[in-house]
Parts: structure tokens; C-alpha cells; sequence
């Protein structure tokens, strides 16, 4: 509550009336509070844009992009961008109008269609050019669009989206990121806000900044060149698709470093490089020779890092971090956590794989990027450190998650729907299970072989994706568990019955839902059994002194009957 409005309130309440000139006053200083809070509001954030993904408008659903040319020139000073972006698409449905995103805070200037010009309009946080000559399936078009203005300044980054204009720690020189999951890359650039659909052929992107500055974004780097009028252009190409939001922007007076990576079988020797301030370098060289370790560990449970052709970079950020496709960006301590690795650079560079390499085709599928990003931390452990290490940092995981809505939510959803701690710890905790549920050999090939199936690699894939090819490895039917695990909020629970036997005990134990037909390990005395479920029901016998734990190592996602934890 702004303290204008309290102190008007404290003074001006008590249950007396005091006449029209009092609720004038009254009247008055909350509308001069109410338009100053307004001005403060539309100069720093500017309008809401639309939460990305979620329902596509049908003049979006009417076209696929085929590439994108992004020219940007960043204005430290300002604070301000000026753009031009060109856009290839393939039509799929007849077509009147191009629709496309750009954050209203940002002004369109020109647009052309095929070369010629075009009018348009701007309205909502979307850019409307009608077509001259109706669009029709299996045609190729190109758009112009060029844009400038101050861009949304993200408030929370990275959960909250906009540019982040920050200052060196102690150069106090310009330091720049961008970040934009939640609203999507319209925020900044004019597109198709649709995590669906990424450019087939991947993108071109120019970016001017204040020479003596770095500028850094997504792709190879193809040179740079020294303008003349105080400002150095860097060119990029993106060989492969590219979710809107992945694309970046990195500005500093950054200092390379740099390390080698030989990859999984040991072939390679391709430069990796982190780009830091110069105040963090030593402490960056120490993280960065983490770096070619995470890669090989990785690659070796999910393939081959999966964007050779372009980079393996990360960038130090004025901000947590983020998984930019090629140029992760990284805004953490600089230490290790207590099992020998920095998670943000483990889990951002974990979404090549998860995320990047593979692609939720809607938000509501979101856990696979967060959920197999954070299982790949607890893989790391466990390849690194062993199972029980392993085995405690899953423990450590299941405490946190929530259970207060399904992680995979009914039809399309946008980021803020989908958006739930629960994505990252019980997605995870999901994937622990069915490592339970099918055995390791098997496990870890569905791992591996799911990212690198040409269906799925370098697409955008969904929940129902993932869960066919697993059954299909299965070679059963396992509805049962995705139904229970990822389109339901509560746990299944589990009841323990015991009844005298000969020698001993017959223990009783039953799912609270009879179709689910998961497997319990327990121990009994000294010997683990693997208990079958079949009809959600199983027996063991217990011999007189011997003792029976249910679940004692923490494989499974489920609680004991009247347990409120």
C-alpha cells in the first residue's frame, strides 16, 4: 500500500463527518497518488504483454516459421532498442492478416510484406498487418518489421520478464540481459509467441553496442565489425530451431575464459568459453573447469551435447540464470553446492538437452524442460558420487514438492498457469519412480533415446510424446501411472495391514486406488523384496523377529495412509 494513501487515510478518518470540502481533499489526494503510481508504472514496466503460449489466435495458428533475421542496436544510455526483424513463414491456412507480438511499450515504425510496403496497427501487445492479396497453404511470405523504444524492465528477473539494465559492481559500466520466459520473447522482438513453433532454420541476428562493450547473443559468432560512429556490430547464426524465448542478448565488458571439451567418447576438442566481468575472473575460472566435466556426464545419459555445430557458451548475468539456447546465462555465487557442483550451471546447461534440444509444444508440458532438468542434477550425483548420494539428494527433492495441482494441467496452458514449483522437484521425483518402475538398463536407454529420435530431436514435443515412447519400450500399458503422477494433484497412498501367521506375520499391503499397480520395495529382516502390486494389493510374509520397512531407501512418490507429510 503506497504510504500516501495511508498517511491521507490516517488523517482523515474517524467516523465524523466533515462536509464536501474534507471528501474533496480526500477525494483529490487519492486520485493525484492514484496517477503518480500510474506515470511511475507506465515508465518503468509499461503495458502487461500476454502471458506466453496458452490459446493461440487462429491468424497465428495460420502460418509456421521458417527462419527469422533479427537486427538489434542496444542504447545503454536510453535505455532504450531499435529493431528490424525479418520473418519467413509458411502458410497453412488461407490467411487475411499477419498477426504477430510486440510488447506495446515497443513502436513499429515500417512493415513490409514480400518487399513492398504494408500498413498495419498495433493493438494489445500484437502487431496487425492486412494482406493485400489473401495468403493460401504451402505459399512462402516474408515480413519486415522495424521497431524501436524502451523496452519493459524486468522487475523480478528471472521469473519476471524485460530487460535488466544494470551496472558492473565495481566499473559501473553498462550491464545488460535479457529475460522473458514468462511473457515470451515479444517483450523485446516481434514474434509468434508460441513455443510450438521455432523457426525450422533456425535464425540471424546483428547486434550493435557501444564499442568498447561486448555484445553477445545465440549461435555461432560470424565477426564483428567496428562501425565508425562509436559503435561494434556482432553477427550470429542459429543452425538450429530456437524457442522464442531462448533468444538473447548479453551486454558487458565481458573477459573470455576459456576451457576444452572432448566429448563423450573423447574425440573432440571444441573451445567451450564462459564470458565474465573482469572483477570475477579468477572466480569464473574456477567454476568454468566444471564446465567440460557437466558436458561429458551429461552427454553420456542423454547423448552428445546437442549444439556443436554452434556453441557451448555461458555468460555471467545480472541475474540468476536463464537456459539461452548456446549461451546460458549465469548470475550465481561462483560456489559449489554441498554435493560438489554450482546447480545453476549443472541446470541451465541440463535444458540443451531438456528444453532446448527438445521443446514443450505448449506450457502446460513444462516439466519436461524442469523436471528432467532437475532429475539431471540428482543424475550428476548419482554418476559423480554414487547411489546413495544419489538416493539422498532425491530425498532431499520429494520434501519439497507440493502436490497442489497436477503438473501437467488439462489443454493448453500459458507460462503463468503452468508455472509451479512442482514442475521442477515432483516432475524429478516422477522420473525417480519410473527408474524404479522399469529398471535401470531400460531407464536410462529411454533417457538417451528420447532426445536423440529423430520424431523428437530439434522438435517440439509433448507429455503424451514422452509417455507413448515409454510404453512402447514398456511394452505395456502404464496409464495407470501417468494418470496418477502427472494429471493428478494428490499422491497415492499406501496401507499397511498385518495378521497373525505360522511363524510369524503376513503383512497386507494395498494402494489407495486399486488400478494402480505400482510396485513396492521393502525389506524384510535383512532381505529387499520387490513387491508386486497386482490389483493394487500385495502380501509378504514376516518371519517372528524380523522387521519390515516399507520404501526404506525413498524410490517411490507416495505417503503412508494418515500420514500428513
Amino acid at each position: 500500500m503506497s504510504p500516501s494513501i495511508v498517511a491521507v487515510r490516517q488523517r482523515y478518518t474517524g467516523g465524523v463527518r466533515r462536509g464536501l470540502d474534507l471528501r474533496l481533499v480526500i477525494t483529490g489526494g487519492l486520485l493525484l497518488v492514484a496517477m503518480t503510481v500510474a506515470v511511475v508504472v507506465w515508465l518503468t514496466r509499461g503495458t502487461e504483454p500476454p502471458s506466453s503460449g496458452g490459446l493461440q489466435a487462429s491468424s497465428m495458428k495460420a502460418y509456421d516459421v521458417q527462419h527469422v533475421a533479427l537486427d538489434v542496436r542496444i542504447l545503454p544510455a536510453k535505455r532504450s532498442i531499435e529493431g528490424a526483424c525479418d520473418t519467413r513463414v509458411r502458410v497453412s491456412e488461407p490467411l487475411k492478416t499477419y498477426v504477430c507480438g510486440l510488447d506495446d511499450r515497443l513502436h513499429v515504425t515500417d512493415a513490409r510484406i514480400d518487399g513492398r510496403g504494408a500498413t498495419f496497427r498495433q493493438h494489445g501487445g500484437l502487431v496487425l498487418v492486412p494482406l493485400a492479396k489473401r495468403w493460401h497453404p504451402a505459399e512462402s511470405h516474408s515480413i519486415h518489421l522495424r521497431y524501436r523504444g524502451r523496452p519493459r524492465v524486468a522487475a523480478r528477473p528471472p521469473w519476471d520478464s524485460g530487460f535488466v539494465w544494470a551496472r558492473t559492481p565495481k566499473g559501473h559500466q553498462p550491464w545488460i540481459g535479457v529475460t522473458c520466459e514468462e511473457d515470451g520473447g515479444d517483450v523485446w522482438w516481434p514474434c509468434k509467441d508460441d513455443p510450438g513453433d521455432e523457426p525450422d532454420t533456425g535464425m540471424d541476428i546483428a547486434l550493435t553496442v557501444p564499442s568498447g562493450l561486448v555484445g553477445l547473443s545465440n549461435g555461432r559468432p560470424l565477426g564483428s565489425t567496428d562501425n565508425g560512429d562509436g559503435t561494434t556490430t556482432s553477427r550470429w547464426r542459429v543452425s538450429y530451431p530456437i524457442n522464442n524465448y531462448d533468444v538473447t542478448v548479453n551486454v558487458g565488458p565481458y573477459r573470455p575464459i576459456e576451457e576444452r571439451y572432448h566429448g563423450v567418447d573423447g574425440t573432440l576438442d571444441v573451445p567451450i568459453l564462459f564470458w565474465a566481468l573482469p572483477e570475477h575472473l579468477e572466480k569464473a575460472r574456477r567454476l568454468w573447469t566444471e564446465a567440460p566435466g557437466i558436458l561429458e556426464v551429461l552427454g553420456r545419459r542423454f547423448g552428445e551435447y546437442p549444439f556443436l555445430r554452434d556453441k557451448y557458451w555461458a555468460v555471467e548475468a545480472p541475474y540468476l540464470g536463464m537456459e539461452h539456447q548456446t549461451l546460458i546465462a549465469y548470475g550465481s555465487r561462483f560456489a559449489d553446492n554441498r554435493y560438489g557442483f554450482d546447480w545453476i550451471l549443472l541446470h541451465e546447461t541440463a535444458h540443451e538437452w531438456w528444453g532446448n534440444k527438445v521443446t514443450a509444444a505448449n506450457f502446460a508440458d513444462l516439466w519436461l524442460h524442469e523436471g528432467f532438468a532437475t532429475y539431471a542434477e540428482a543424475l550428476y550425483v548419482n554418476d559423480t558420487q554414487g547411489v546413495d548420494r544419489y538416493l539422498e539428494y532425491m530425498q532431499r527433492l520429494a520434501v519439497q514438492v507440493t502436490n497442489r495441482q497436477p503438473i501437467v494441467p488439462g489443454g493448453a496452458a500459458s507460462s503463468r498457469e503452468a508455472y509451479t514449483r512442482d514442475i521442477y522437484t515432483k516432475g524429478a521425483c516422477v522420473l525417480h519412480t519410473l527408474r524404479w518402475l522399469l529398471g535401470d538398463e531400460a531407464f536410462f536407454e529411454i533417457l538417451h533415446d528420447f532426445p536423440n529420435d529423430p520424431r523428437f530431436a530439434y522438435r517440439s514435443v509433448t507429455t503424451g510424446d514422452f509417455t507413448s515412447f515409454v510404453d512402447t519400450r514398456f511394452k505395456g500399458d502404464l496409464s495407470w501411472f501417468w494418470e496418477r503422477y502427472l494429471h493428478r494433484a494428490a499422491l497415492p497412498e499406501w496401507d499397511l495391514e498385518r495378521h497373525p501367521a505360522a511363524g510369524g506375520e503376513r503383512a497386507v499391503l494395498s494402494w489407495n486406488d486399486p488400478a494402480f499397480q505400482l510396485p513396492l520395495p521393502v525389506r524384510v529382516g535383512g532381505r529387499a523384496v520387490r513387491l508386486q502390486m497386482s490389483g493394487g494389493r500385495g502380501e509378504v510374509f514376516i518371519p517372528h523377529g524380523a522387521k519390515l520397512s516399507v520404501d526404506p531407501d525413498g524410490w517411490i512418490l507416495a505417503r503412508a495412509a494418515g500420514d500428513p507429510s
